[in-house]
């Protein structure tokens, strides 16, 4: 069985603009479409990430029109 974590990182690289979180010197590492950034946490660094493709819908609506 896969732990939460790793689920939580599969769902993020699956939606339509994917997001990549890893684990490097100490914090987690996020990358969305041409942005990344960095927490010291999980749950904060998936929430910057996905507040970013929020305040960038025309990054969603590019990938949705992509995968039509």
């Amino acid at each position: 069985m896969e732990s939460l974590e790793q689920e939580l990182m599969g769902m993020l690289r699956r939606l339509p603009v994917p997001v990549t979180i890893t684990w490097r010197s100490g914090l987690y590492h996020w990358q969305a479409a041409q942005a990344s950034g960095s927490a010291r946490g999980l749950v904060a660094a998936t929430e910057d990430a996905l507040q970013y493709l929020l305040k960038h819908p025309g990054l969603l609506l590019r990938a949705q029109e992509y995968k039509e």
